[in-house]
């Protein structure tokens, strides 16, 4: 895991007071992260530092969701509902974006990280 309990706690986001909740709830945030971000979780070693600092905020707010809403991943919210006519279209959950935190959303989408194209190195 690129998060561990204690840079966890360090970080001042809320604890989780049930037993083995915040190892879950961490290790399920890094899975959603590395998700959406196409593997970046993965290749953490290789980031540069300021990649690294801000994929580990974006898990660590993932976390603190789950800590404070519980594991629920909005399978069923509605994003987007359009009727012309006869005509509708109904979008349930754009992916797995829906799932994510505010802050780890945003943090993602500032630093670049839910790039998903093709890199060259």
């Amino acid at each position: 895991m690129i998060v561990d309990v204690n840079e966890y706690k360090d970080s001042g986001f809320q604890e989780s007071e049930k037993p083995g909740e915040l190892e879950k709830a961490l290790a399920r945030a890094e899975r959603l992260i590395n998700l959406v971000t196409a593997g970046k979780c993965g290749e953490f070693d290789t980031l540069h530092k300021e990649a690294q600092k801000q994929l580990k905020f974006a898990v660590c707010a993932q976390a603190e969701k789950y800590i404070v809403t519980g594991f629920s991943d909005d399978e069923n919210t509605i994003d987007c509902k359009v009727k012309i006519g006869d005509f509708s279209y109904e979008s349930k959950n754009n992916g797995v974006i829906n799932s994510l935190s505010p802050a780890a959303l945003s943090t993602l989408k500032l630093s670049g990280l839910l790039y998903a194209g093709t890199e060259v190195k």
